[in-house]
């Protein structure tokens, strides 16, 4: 079992690139950290680095390694966390997970209202994909989760669906086509759209459409947040493809939206642990969650551009 010390060494490795950096940001001498990085690989049997251009690169052991380790180290921080709050009387605390472009939309105003309600309580927001969010939930790691995926990716904890998805083009107000009342799939197909990345669901959706339609999948850039897709098409790089979540965000952005098509594959989804009761914050957040996702739901049902 690695210790904690070596924990936070090897995220500070991974962090810094160099022993010397990563030994200054945890209070070690060089030559400490070079001894306890040695016996930790002894100890393992493996190498975690090796060195190329006189920077250390992590192993495909170490890269296998380094998640669960920086887990393992953040449930020892987030256990000393809370037993600081119950020292000093801070026994609410709020753990939340959240996809990116959630953590950036819909949470923010839904967790206004939990400080209002709740304003001594100890929040905490973790974001990570989808799955990680789940996996935050099945180990308790989170009270309440916030994702976009599908039911065959969320069966693992309890859950339940907020709003379905929609696909909207994303565009500067000073594109060509910003004025157009409507757009096709068929002409961003051929003008090669800013998409979201095949691993994350509203990409797959889209990948899909477009080959279900006939359409070539070309597109000029593939990025893994909604929030990045809607950064360059704010810059004139082109026309994005994102999930209501995005053009929610890129609304408020002062970007140009269009409905492209319904996404009922997927939606977003709140997780929780199986067997706990939300505590009394939980619920709020939960709440209000529910209410800012029924403004979603109004804006798919009309397919209003916002």
């Amino acid at each position: 079992m690695l210790s904690r010390r070596e924990l936070a060494l090897l995220r500070a490795m991974y962090q810094c690139g160099t022993v010397t950096a990563a030994a200054e940001s945890i209070n070690m001498t060089q030559p400490a950290a070079s001894a306890l990085l040695r016996a930790m690989e002894t100890r393992l049997g493996f190498a975690l680095f090796s060195r190329q251009n006189r920077r250390l690169q992590l192993t495909s052991q170490g890269r296998a390694l380094i998640p669960d380790a920086l887990n393992a180290l953040a449930g020892m921080e987030a256990v000393d966390k809370l037993a600081g709050d119950i020292r000093q009387g801070a026994l609410s605390r709020l753990a939340i997970g959240a996809v990116a472009i959630a953590a950036s939309s819909i949470l923010p105003p839904a967790l206004a209202v939990v400080r209002r309600e709740h304003p001594g309580i100890a929040v905490t927001v973790r974001a990570g994909t989808a799955l990680d969010i789940i996996e935050m939930a099945v180990d308790h790691r989170i009270d309440l989760g916030i994702v976009v995926g599908t039911p065959a990716e969320k069966d693992r904890a309890a859950s339940r669906v907020l709003a379905p998805m929609s696909l909207y083009a994303v565009m500067h107000p000073t594109h060509p086509w910003a004025s157009k009342p409507g757009l096709s799939l068929e002409a961003l197909a051929h003008a090669g759209p800013i998409v979201l990345a095949t691993t994350l669901p509203a990409g797959r959706i889209t990948r899909q459409a477009l080959e279900e339609a006939g359409l070539p999948y070309q597109p000029i850039i593939e990025v893994g947040q909604s929030s990045a897709a809607c950064a360059l098409a704010a810059q004139g790089m082109g026309i994005a493809i994102v999930e209501t979540l995005g053009a929610h965000y890129a609304q408020r952005q002062g970007l140009v939206t269009r409905h492209l098509l319904a996404a009922p594959e997927i939606g977003l989804c709140l997780v929780w642990p199986h067997d706990r009761t939300l505590s009394r914050p939980a619920e709020t957040l939960r709440s209000s969650l529910i209410a800012e996702a029924s403004g979603l739901i109004r804006t798919d049902a009309g397919k209003a551009d916002w």
